[in-house]
């Protein structure tokens, strides 16, 4: 009987190891850094395990590998001086909304207005489609998220990539680009 007990168990310990195995440990700690850049005019909340690797109208993060893939965050900032920021989001906006490479092109609202000009943002997603294809993507394509933020006589473009079984079907990643998107904001530019 004791064999028997001793047995059983060691059967449920094992199982319960090959499920641990199963599900990937996490890769983010939900710890941030805010980034700030007043020459740019924009700041954000990134994961401590995004590594800045460039700064100023091109500013880049190398992340950890998620799903075996490389991700990576930018901002590229284009100064826009006397264009109004709606002209811009107009344009943009119903170009992304006819492009069938973007999906779910949504209007994000941001509070506040800079040199008395409200602030105009929309993101939206990759298609799941190759590009220039009707084939789906598969797990190990390359897969990004977009925010455009139009304002500070500026247009900012926020790109995150990752896989698209990490970014187009995964929990982790998704949710971490969120709060990064739901972060960003537009600070005034000091010369």
């Amino acid at each position: 009987m004791r064999l028997w007990l001793i047995s059983l168990t060691l059967l449920f310990l094992s199982g319960l190891a090959a499920a641990q195995e199963a599900t990937p440990a996490p890769v983010f700690s939900g710890k941030t850094q805010v980034y700030e850049d007043t020459t740019t005019g924009f700041r954000l909340e990134v994961p401590v395990e995004f590594q800045l690797t460039g700064r100023g109208a091109n500013t880049t993060w190398e992340g950890p590998k998620v799903e075996d893939f490389a991700t990576s965050l930018f901002v590229n900032v284009t100064p826009m001086p006397g264009v109004h920021p709606q002209a811009i989001y107009d344009g943009v906006v119903r170009s992304k909304k006819n492009d069938k490479s973007a999906s779910d092109v949504r209007q994000i609202k941001m509070p506040g207005k800079l040199k008395g000009k409200p602030i105009f943002a929309f993101r939206f997603m990759e298609s799941p489609k190759m590009p220039g294809s009707n084939d789906d993507k598969g797990p190990q394509d390359h897969h990004r998220w977009f925010l455009y933020v139009y304002g500070n006589d500026s247009s900012y473009e926020l790109c995150m990539a990752g896989s698209y079984k990490a970014l187009g079907q995964g929990r982790e990643l998704p949710e971490v680009y969120l709060k990064i998107l739901k972060s960003f904001q537009l600070i005034p530019i000091k010369g």
